[in-house]
């Protein structure tokens, strides 16, 4: 009996002291600066840019600039088309991938209203449409 429970614990330690490639589940939200959008009318909106990355190693500071447009819907209806680029510098010569998303709350929270995978060195562009005209 003796030898088995130093066994388990055995195996227990080993699994928990060696080391795990990341996956999709282990995400760090590095960076996640509010961005205030002045739409064409001269409303501003605030959202929030997040960028994601697998390790908390990949220091993600993202750099954004963003345009906009008057659009109308079916009906008529004015709204802002937005088109935010996102670059994250590349750290010591080694590129890294990133989730970049723009949403209405802190850390991912709130409204999603673009999303998209790219590289540290490699600018992503997010497109979405807001309601304020």
């Amino acid at each position: 009996m003796k030898k088995v429970l130093v066994a388990a614990a055995l195996a227990a330690g080993i699994m928990v002291a060696s080391p795990v490639s990341a996956g999709a589940f282990m995400t760090y939200c590095d960076w996640d600066p509010l961005v205030l959008i002045v739409t064409p009318a001269g409303h501003i909106v605030p959202v929030y840019d997040s960028v994601w990355t697998s390790s908390p190693l990949d220091l993600a500071l993202p750099l954004e600039s963003y345009t906009v447009k008057r659009v109308y819907d079916a009906n008529g209806h004015p709204h802002t088309a937005v088109d935010m680029t996102i670059s994250v510098p590349t750290g010591l010569l080694f590129r890294y991938s990133t989730y970049d998303e723009v949403t209405t709350g802190l850390l991912g929270s709130g409204t999603v209203l673009a999303h998209a995978s790219g590289n540290s060195g490699t600018p992503v562009h997010l497109k979405f449409t807001l309601s304020q005209p």
